[in-house]
This record gives structure tokens, C-alpha cells and sequence, in this order.
């Protein structure tokens, strides 16, 4: 039963016929039943299904589609919601990719090779902790198995949403070598690709094997302003809401409060404004405001990426000797280079009062002349300053560029004695990222130049030798390492009636370290406009760790699963993890199942260090948002989001319970039903929440939102508080998140004779219930089918195969959303008077197309076309894009060619 759903987790071990399998406890003669290990447990097993649900893709279903990255697929599937996209133009961690199942944050999730760890990512995306999917090249895994239930006391007491378990090839003997072209509809994402792998050596006959795999992958950025409507654009007016486009223009626009009559007055700096660019003051300014603005469009004006480019090189190689029949020793390497370039992001003036470049000096050849009066000083109302808003074109746009090293390197040791199975290993691996800003402004000289008047806006030549003299290109390098020692045995204790009792035993010792050493430049804060980084900190900790597992067959259809994890960490003290399986099989083709299991999460690294982070978010802020005032309707902040040293351990308890049922070996389906509970969550409150009621936060040291002095001028305007100047958001220990939810898999194969077979396949994941409380004392609040948490995602596939030729066709669907993140919290888009766009984020489908024909001698063609529609993401305008990029791609139609030559 479920036979083609389940894979041994060591492919080795399913070519033995295990002595104590050949005779049950009845006299049966067995020869040649199969015992394996599978996903989920460390006892091998007769039947390769267990008490827990497990989604495996095969390496067909990864390549079928054209995917070059584990993240292209696995970003896709219905148990994971967002999760870290390498195709991202903000934040820290440019060209890495994480996964988030269950929307449970991605250090929920623990991802392995092998059923071994690897390094986290070495720069956190703020605090945030996970596994790089680009440093494991695609070209060497043979599968990857999701165990979909709690894993504590299995692979880690951190595995509360699940685990990720990477299956690389075991042995390979030849040579095999590939290559693929790919560019989007839009003549953008240019991609390369090339594959070698090399084997020798027969396990059966000459006793080893060694192999190796190359691959290298190159794909150039690809840009906004090459996408359709609104997807390419600030100003959305036809689509139904406002003009975006900012004043931040080239060279610039400057505005101040008329002293007579107490309305803002704007003045653009660009004497040949383009007529489609020359809007009235009050469009952007609010109702009332005078005068004229140049307004630039982010997306039409500029550079700016909607991925970046990327080059990647891996190898990755496995050396297998037997030197007897009852030992193994194995080693296995891996190793990955990931760099990535985000570029097109220009260098901005805010020119104000409470910025490094303060308001316009009256002295700077810029300064209105009309302003300034007889006896020198300004003519300007409020509070009598001229601000500027501004992009330097004329100065090389800024942009990120990082370097990842990957390190993977084990050997070990395995065999049999008797009934039971022994295995030792040593596990070094490792990331470093060398993180480098370039074409940035030294704060000091440059605001200097600004404020004496020897920096010009729009300056052009006239501004080259000033840039020449105040550019640098910042470095900042990242460590994380982690050493490991395990040792585990495996095998029979004893009979009962129903069959033989298995036990596991195991052990783990390891180290993890994270090393951070940003530029001291940055340290200083002396880049103008970029976040001030923190010091640099190194943290360590050690695991000891041990853990037991054991299957007993109450009857001939009862099993149960029994498993505990203790852990010792140095820095949290101790933990105990159990867990808890039951499979009845009512008849040979239906089964019930069932799981309990506990979590124990101890903060990383980065979360209970001293690095607090410096960035900038976008906002919109309630208190100078509404019908008269809209400068505070889409603005950006300093934001610091940073570490807590007093954090406590998060912990959890799953549950699951499920069928299986496969009435014949052409259909099979499952439904399992699942809830998680997380306490003592860590990570930040809700911004909108403490924008909108921050007395509520008062006193919490983990809150602090800084505000200037509201001005009369901007009162007379309509804003009830001053302009933020600050956010600071620490982690902390949130409060409780608690979720359930229901999957469903249907698998079929047809077979259709002369026509071929065909094989559809349906993954449902319906989140019922997502459940958060903003604060340890508040009632927990529903998120489920809200923007960032879809009520529904699903995977259909359909695979046609005949002779030679094979055709695909993969659909992904994201449910509809609504158009708030909290339900609890009005919508902003009907704040600033757009409640027709309140109705909720459409549904998204995309269709993925693929085929391949092998009847060439050791040649197999393939093609793929990604979003074979090209269909568009729903419209939804926030802060940085009018899309919801989190779940949503804007990259439409993408077309792949693929070549493979076998040498035999």
C-alpha cells in the first residue's frame, strides 16, 4: 500500500534482504521482503508508509517545469506560504531564498541533506534565521521528501512546522552533460545554464563509487518598467486609485508654506519637465497646497530590478567504499558559489528639518530669490524653511552586491551487525557572505557640499569631480558555521504476536557559530542614507543532544510510533521533545493515522545577540493620513528592528490525524487534518497596530515610535502628530500562534495503451484557522484568508508519457485574500478614499507548462514555459509594489530549452 508514495530514504538499503526479515514470528518464509528507512523515523520498516504525512517530489516533477533552483519549486508548493525570495530587490540578503511552511516562519522549518543539517544562511534578513535553497544545486538532488508534521524528537526539537528533507543522488556511474537557454516574453532574465555529472565504479561489482556534479547557472536581471500596466508604473490612476509617482524627481522639487495665506507652495527644479510629469502641488502636497511638482515614476524612470542578476556555481560529489560486505564508508561534498547584483536603486534628498541634509540653506544658488527678504532672512511661512525632494541621476545608482560561499563536508561510516543497522559521521559545514554596497555617498562630505552650496541639484558634469571625491563601496562579511558528531543504531529488540518490536538510538554533538564584521564605515553610519549598521558580534553555542525511537505492533493492523528527543543546549538549558504516532490499517487499502508531537525552539544566534539593525520601511502613517493631509499616506521611516538578549525558548505542540486510501494501484489519496500551537512566539509586533495605537505600547521596551514636533502649518493642513522619525521594533516574546488547516493528495496513473499513460496529481493545503495574539495579554486574533495568509493553495499536475515523448502541464493557485493583513484594523485603502480596492486581492493561477522527446540515441530535449498565460498578478497597491510580491510573482511568460547527452 502507497507504495509509489513513500521513497527509502537510503536507496542502499532497499537492495538488502535483511536476515531477520526472512522469518516472521509465525514461520513465514519472507526471502526477499525489503526493510528501509523513511522519512519521518529512524526505524526501518517492511511497509514504506508511516503514521506521518510526507510529500515527496521526484527529480521529473523538478525539472519538468524548467526550474533552475530548488526555490523555484519549492516556493510553489501548497504547504508553504512566502517564505525568503531570491528574486527580492529590498532587504539585506540579496539572491537567497528560505521556505515558511505553514506560514510559521522559516526557523520553524528545518531543512536537510540527507537527514543532516546544514549552515543557516550567514546574513539574517533582520533576525531572521534560515537554510539558503540556492547553495544546494539543483543538478545533484534525486528528490526531496516533506515530512508535513511536528519532527522534533525525530531531526531536530526546532522542526515545529515540518521538515525539508533533500535527497542526493547515491551513486551514479557515466558521464551526463546538459545545457538551457531561457529568457522572459519581455526580452529580460536572460538565462544560461550548464550541467556535467561523472561516476565510476559499481557497488555490486568493484565495491565503490564516485561521482561528481557541476553546475553552473547565470540569469541577468530583469526590470519593472518591462512589465505590463500597472505592474510597470507609480501612476495607477486608471486602475482605479491614485498617482504615486513621488516627488523625488530629477533634479528635484522644492516646496515651502506661503507666509499670506499658510498653504504649502511647490516649485519644481526642472525646467524642462515633461508634460506628462507636471502635476499640480495639491496631487502630491494635499488639498490646498499651490504651485507645480515634477514628479518621478520609481518604476518607468528608473532602473530598478524585479530580480536581480545572478551567477551560481556548484559541485557537489559522493565517494562510496565497501571494503566488506557489512561496512560502508562514505564521504560526500558540497560546495556552492551564489553571487548576486541588485542595482538601479538611485540616491535621494530629503532636504527638512530632522535629516542629515537639513532644510535648503538660504544661502545655497537653489534658494527662491523671492524668499529671501532685505534684511537676509526668509520670506517662508511655518515653520520658514524650504524643503527638497530629490534623485540624483546624475550620480551612479547604488546597489547590492553579494558574494555566498557554501561548505558542506562529511564523512562517515555504516554497517550491519546481526539484526542491526550502525552508522557515524562527522559533519562540518559552513556559510559566508561577503555583502558589498556599491556606488555609496560618505555622509559627511556630502552634506557638507550640500549645505555651502557646492553640490547643485541637477548639476550634472558639474557634480562628477564632487562625486569622485565622496563615493566608496562598503564591505561587510558574515560567518555561520556548524560542526557536528552523530551516531545512531538501529534494529529489533524482541517479538511480539503482532510482529518485531524496532528500536532507534541516536546521538548528536555539535557546535554553531556566527561571525558578523560589518564595514566600520557603516558602523559610523558615514554613508549617507543607508542604515547605520551594528557592531559586529560573534556568538556560539554547543548541542548535545540524544534521542530514542521506537515502532511496536499492537496488532497486525495497529503500529505505534514512539519517539523522544533530550536536548542540552549551553546557552538555554535543557529540553524534551516527545512524540507520538499511530497507523491503523483497517484494510490492505485503507489506513488511519495519527500524530502528537512537542517543539522546543531555542532563539538563534542573531536573536538573542546585540545586533540591532538599521533600515528604512515604507509606512503609511494613521495620524498624517486622512481626507485633507496625505503626506504621511505613503511615506518611509528609519526602522530599527534588532535582537533581545532576554528572550526566552519557544515551544509548540502539533497534532495530526489522517487516511490514506488506495483502492488500486492506479489511485491513491489522502486527507490529513493538522493544528499547531506555538507559544512564547518570537519576533515583533504588528507596526499598523502600534502606528494606530501607540499608547497601547507605551512602556514596552521592545516599542519605541519617535515623532517631531507637529508644525502649525502642518496642522493648519490637516495632520494630527508630527512626522515619525523613528521606529524602533525589537524582538520579543510575542505571545501565542495557533493554527490548523487540512491537506488533500490525489495521485492517479491511466493507462491509456497505444496513447500512453497519464498521471495527474492534486496537493490542497486549506488553512481553516490561523490564530495570533498581537500581545500576551490580548485574545488571539483570526488571520486566516488575509492578505499574507491565502485560505487555500493548491498544486495540480498532469505528466503524459509515451515512448519518447512526455508532456506537462503544472497549475499553481493561490486562494483570494483580503486586502487587510488584520481584520481587526480598518482597510488604508479606504482611509485615503479608495474603497472600491477593499474588496480583497483576486485569486492567482499560473499554468507551467513542459515537454521533452528522448528518442534521439542518449539525448533527451526538453522545453518549458513558465506562466504559459502570462498572466498578470492581482492589483493590489502597498509600499513597494502594486502587487503582493510575497506570494505573487511579476515576471510573466518565461520560455526554457534544455539539452541532455548521456555517454554511454
Amino acid at each position: 500500500m502507497l507504495a509509489q508514495y513513500a521513497y527509502a530514504q537510503d536507496a542502499s538499503l532497499a537492495q538488502k534482504t535483511e536476515a531477520s526479515a526472512n522469518v516472521s514470528a509465525d514461520g513465514t518464509d519472507n526471502s526477499g521482503v525489503h526493510k528501509v528507512y523513511v522519512t519521518g523515523s529512524n526505524v526501518r520498516r517492511i511497509t514504506l508508509e508511516s503514521a506521518s504525512p510526507v510529500q515527496v517530489i521526484t527529480r521529473d516533477e523538478l525539472t519538468r517545469g524548467g526550474a533552475t533552483s530548488l526555490n523555484e519549486v519549492l516556493r510553489t508548493i501548497s504547504a508553504n506560504v512566502g517564505g525568503i525570495d531570491e528574486n527580492r530587490t529590498n532587504g539585506f540578503s540579496a539572491g537567497a531564498a528560505g521556505l515558511n511552511l505553514r506560514g510559521f516562519g522559516s526557523q520553524a522549518t528545518l531543512t536537510l541533506i540527507n537527514g543532516r543539517r546544514l549552515a543557516p544562511y550567514a546574513q539574517p534578513e533582520f533576525q531572521t534565521t534560515f537554510v539558503d535553497l540556492n547553495s544546494i544545486p539543483v543538478g545533484a538532488v534525486e528528490r526531496i521528501e516533506i515530512l508535513k508534521d511536528g519532527a522534533s524528537a525525530i531531526y531536530g526539537s526546532e522542526a515545529m512546522a515540518g521538515v525539508v528533507n533533500i535527497i542526493l543522488r547515491d551513486s551514479f556511474e557515466g558521464l551526463e552533460v546538459g545545457g538551457s537557454l531561457g529568457q522572459s516574453s519581455r526580452n529580460d532574465g536572460e538565462q544560461k545554464r550548464a550541467t556535467v555529472s561523472f561516476g565510476k565504479g559499481s557497488l555490486v561489482k568493484d565495491h565503490f563509487n564516485a561521482y561528481a556534479t557541476l553546475d553552473v547557472r547565470q540569469r541577468d536581471p530583469m526590470f519593472l518598467r518591462k512589465r505590463d500596466g500597472y505592474l510597470s508604473t507609480q501612476d495607477l490612476r486608471a486602475y482605479g486609485y491614485k498617482d504615486r509617482r513621488s516627488l523625488y524627481t530629477y533634479p528635484g522639487n522644492i516646496y515651502w508654506t506661503d507666509k499670506a495665506t499658510g498653504a504649502l507652495t511647490s516649485r519644481t527644479l526642472d525646467k524642462n519637465c515633461p508634460a506628462d510629469r507636471l502635476v499640480p502641488a495639491d496631487s502630491v502636497l494635499g488639498a490646498g497646497a499651490l504651485g507645480q511638482a515634477c514628479v518621478f515614476d520609481d518604476f518607468q524612470d528608473s532602473s530598478i530590478n524585479a530580480a536581480g542578476k545572478t551567477d551560481r556555481f556548484g559541485i557537489t560529489s559522493r565517494l562510496t567504499w565497501q571494503p566488506t560486505a557489512s561496512t560502508t564508508v562514505f564521504s560526500e561534498l558540497m560546495f556552492n558559489r551564489n553571487k548576486a547584483t541588485v542595482t538601479g536603486l538611485l540616491h535621494w534628498v530629503a532636504g527638512q528639518t530632522g535629516q542629515p541634509t537639513p532644510a535648503l540653506p538660504i544661502t545655497h544658488p537653489q534658494y527662491p530669490q523671492e524668499l529671501i527678504g532685505p534684511d537676509g532672512k526668509t520670506l517662508a511661512g511655518g515653520n520658514g524653511t524650504v524643503r527638497v525632494r530629490a534623485s540624483l541621476r546624475d550620480f551612479p545608482g547604488q546597489g547590492q552586491d553579494n558574494t555566498t560561499d557554501f561548505g558542506r563536508y562529511l564523512v562517515g561510516v555504516k554497517g550491519d551487525f546481526h539484526n542491526w543497522d550502525w552508522e557515524t559521521a562527522l559533519l562540518q559545514t559552513n556559510s559566508k557572505v561577503v555583502s558589498r554596497n556599491t556606488s555609496a555617498i560618505l555622509l559627511t562630505p556630502f552634506v557638507n557640499a550640500y549645505k555651502n552650496g557646492t553640490f547643485i541639484f541637477g548639476g550634472g558634469a558639474a557634480n562628477q569631480a564632487l562625486y569622485d571625491s565622496i563615493t566608496a563601496n562598503s564591505e561587510n562579511l558574515f560567518k555561520s558555521g556548524l560542526t557536528q558528531i552523530d551516531g545512531k543504531i538501529s534494529g529489533e529488540l524482541f517479538n511480539l504476536p503482532a510482529g518485531a518490536v524496532g528500536l532507534a538510538v541516536g546521538t548528536e554533538f555539535r557546535r554553531e557559530s556566527l561571525d558578523t564584521n560589518p564595514d566600520p564605515i557603516a558602523v559610523q553610519g558615514e554613508f549617507y542614507h543607508q542604515a547605520q549598521l551594528p557592531p559586529g558580534f560573534s556568538n556560539s553555542r554547543r548541542i548535545a543532544s540524544i534521542y530514542a525511537e521506537s515502532t511496536v505492533p499492537l496488532l497486525k493492523s495497529v503500529e505505534a510510533q514512539v519517539a523522544v528527543r533530550h536536548d542540552h543546549y549551553s546557552d538555554y538549558g535543557n529540553s524534551t521533545t516527545p512524540k507520538v504516532g499511530l497507523k491503523w490499517s483497517v484494510t490492505p487499502a485503507f489506513m488511519v493515522r495519527g500524530t502528537y508531537a512537542e517543539g522546543f525552539r531555542a532563539p538563534t544566534l542573531v536573536e538573542n545577540s546585540t545586533d540591532v539593525r538599521n533600515a528604512f520601511v515604507s509606512i503609511r502613517d494613521p495620524f498624517r493620513c486622512n481626507a485633507q493631509y496625505k503626506l504621511g499616506c505613503s511615506t518611509s521611516s528609519p526602522y530599527q528592528s534588532g535582537a533581545n538578549p532576554d528572550l526566552k525558548p519557544e515551544t509548540a505542540k502539533s497534532y495530526t490525524l489522517g487516511l490514506a486510501w488506495e483502492p488500486s494501484s492506479s489511485f491513491l489519496a489522502t486527507i490529513d487534518l493538522w493544528q499547531i500551537k506555538r507559544v512564547n512566539e518570537i519576533g515583533t509586533y504588528d507596526l499598523d497596530k502600534v502606528l494606530s495605537d501607540p499608547s497601547r505600547y507605551a512602556g514596552d521596551p521592545a516599542v519605541a515610535i519617535t515623532r517631531a514636533d507637529l508644525t502649525a502649518a502642518d496642522k493648519a493642513a490637516g495632520a494630527v502628530a508630527g512626522e515619525i522619525t523613528n521606529i524602533k521594533m525589537l524582538l520579543t516574546n510575542v505571545a501565542v500562534t495557533q493554527i490548523r488547516g487540512v491537506d488533500l493528495k490525489l495521485t492517479g496513473r491511466i493507462n491509456m495503451g497505444e496513447y500512453g499513460t497519464l498521471q495527474p496529481t492534486l496537493n490542497v493545503s486549506h488553512m481553516q484557522s490561523f490564530k495570533n495574539a498581537p500581545s500576551p495579554t490580548d485574545d488571539l486574533i483570526e488571520y486566516a484568508g488575509t492578505r499574507g495568509t491565502p485560505s487555500v493553495q493548491a498544486n495540480l499536475g498532469l505528466a503524459w508519457k509515451k515512448a519518447a515523448y512526455a508532456l506537462s502541464a503544472d497549475t499553481v493557485f493561490v486562494s483570494k485574500m483580503a486586502s487587510v493583513a488584520d481584520r481587526t484594523q480598518p482597510c488604508v485603502l479606504e482611509t485615503e478614499g479608495f474603497p472600491g480596492l477593499c474588496k480583497g486581492i483576486p485569486s492567482f493561477t499560473v499554468v507551467n507548462l513542459g515537454g521533452s522527446y528522448s528518442g534521439f540515441k542518449n539525448t533527451k530535449l526538453s522545453f518549458a514555459i513558465q506562466n504559459a498565460f502570462d498572466r498578470k498578478p492581482p492589483f493590489h497597491p502597498n509600499g513597494t509594489a502594486n502587487y503582493y510580491s510575497p506570494l505573487h510573482s511579476a515576471m510573466g511568460r518565461y520560455f526554457q530549452v534544455t539539452a541532455d547527452y548521456s555517454f554511454k
